[in-house]
């Protein structure tokens, strides 16, 4: 019994079935309806050549024999649909053989560059990342950009920058609008974040962008003017400050007088000047707080940096 010799080399028993279905793929893609006498015909055809043969075929043979059986029955349309089919597959293959070379590369370190200082491309970390950088920037040459680009790129007419991310549409730094954020809150894949309403609350919010968007880029997430964005919270902290100092060391339980004072009044302003001992406690306390918040948001970026 004739047997099938398969790309990777391996000899399996030859199974008239694939015949069957490979025509009949063929004659959907081009007409209505499958003719099921003119496939077994032609199956037969391809059947009645193999077994002639004494010795074991190939998969490529068996492709021969089907496209010269399809020609010559005068099912033109149905062969060229099976011609294109079987060349698409073959450069699917190729693609998938290219790919596969490269993924052994990376994991076996055997070319390695080290274009990136940060990374040691030999270590564990190293070639589990630069394995799935190569998988991504061939997807995206191969599904993202044009023939033309793609084509350019590898002929190093041009480069296109940060592949491995492109085809999840990362890009790399950029710097957050924090004052927009903080004022009108926020929000993330589990729960709503309301606006900040203190200097604490807002560099704690900071923090949390910071380490939210760094998992959706690479690269660098800053600030830009850090100092100017905390100015409405340090104002509210001072207010609330203000307002216990009033309370408790003025003894004022005069809520009109709380109300009067608006959110984003300075603290230099006059407002705040009436009552010395209340203004110069608020003060010390926004200092506090200030320290701690600040101190806090570095430790939280540090550990996430980790």
């Amino acid at each position: 019994m004739v047997q099938v010799i398969k790309r990777n080399g391996d000899v399996v028993d030859f199974q008239r079935d694939k015949i069957s279905v490979a025509i009949q793929k063929a004659m959907k893609e081009v007409r209505d309806e499958i003719n099921t006498y003119e496939v077994r015909a032609i199956t037969d055809k391809v059947i009645n050549s193999i077994e002639q043969r004494k010795e074991n075929i190939s998969v490529e043979e068996i492709q021969d024999i089907v496209e010269r059986a399809l020609m010559t029955s005068g099912m033109k349309d149905v062969a060229k649909s099976y011609i294109t089919y079987r060349y698409l597959h073959g450069l699917a293959r190729d693609k998938y053989q290219e790919l596969m070379d490269v993924i052994d590369e990376k994991l076996s370190a055997k070319n390695v560059q080290n274009q990136n200082a940060n990374v040691d491309e030999k270590s564990f970390g190293g070639r589990v990342g630069e394995t799935a950088d190569a998988v991504m920037r061939k997807y995206a040459l191969e599904y993202c950009v044009s023939s033309m680009a793609k084509k350019n790129h590898e002929n190093n007419e041009i480069y296109i920058h940060d592949l491995s991310s492109y085809a999840v549409g990362n890009h790399n730094c950029l710097t957050l609008p924090l004052d927009d954020l903080l004022a009108n809150g926020f929000n993330t894949r589990q729960v709503d974040i309301r606006p900040a309403q203190s200097v604490s609350t807002a560099f704690q919010l900071v923090a949390v962008l910071f380490q939210l968007q760094s998992l959706q880029q690479f690269g660098g997430v800053a600030a830009s003017h850090l100092d100017w964005s905390m100015v409405p919270y340090v104002r509210k902290s001072f207010r609330k400050h203000y307002i216990d100092g009033l309370k408790y060391i003025e003894n004022i339980s005069n809520q009109e007088l709380f109300d009067h004072i608006p959110d984003n009044a300075g603290i230099e302003d006059n407002e705040y000047m009436v009552y010395d001992k209340a203004y110069k406690y608020a003060l010390d306390m926004t200092k506090k707080e200030i320290y701690q918040a600040v101190e806090a948001m570095y430790h939280n970026l540090n550990c996430w940096g980790d």
